[in-house]
């Protein structure tokens, strides 16, 4: 009788620390998750920074590129 209760006793005892762990690990992977989401938003972020630097990067080029254009056309007709 004594023994079935100490092997009763450690079973309910594992079993809560089984379930601790399974909640600590779920804690864990939502924190992971959520620490990814994070990332991921910030690489779009910085993605899309780049993207319209590059845009005023390629319009201030193409306007450079126009004027030596209608300059050497005007220095041309002289």
């Amino acid at each position: 009788m004594f023994s079935s209760r100490i092997i009763l006793f450690l079973l309910i005892i594992l079993l809560l620390l089984n379930c601790y762990c399974q909640g600590q690990n779920e804690i864990r992977n939502a924190v992971k998750a959520k620490t990814n989401r994070k990332i991921n938003e910030g690489k779009q972020d910085v993605r899309y920074v780049k993207d319209k630097t590059r845009e005023t990067i390629d319009r201030s080029d193409a306007k450079i590129n126009r004027k030596q254009k209608s300059a050497r056309q005007h220095h041309l007709s002289f």
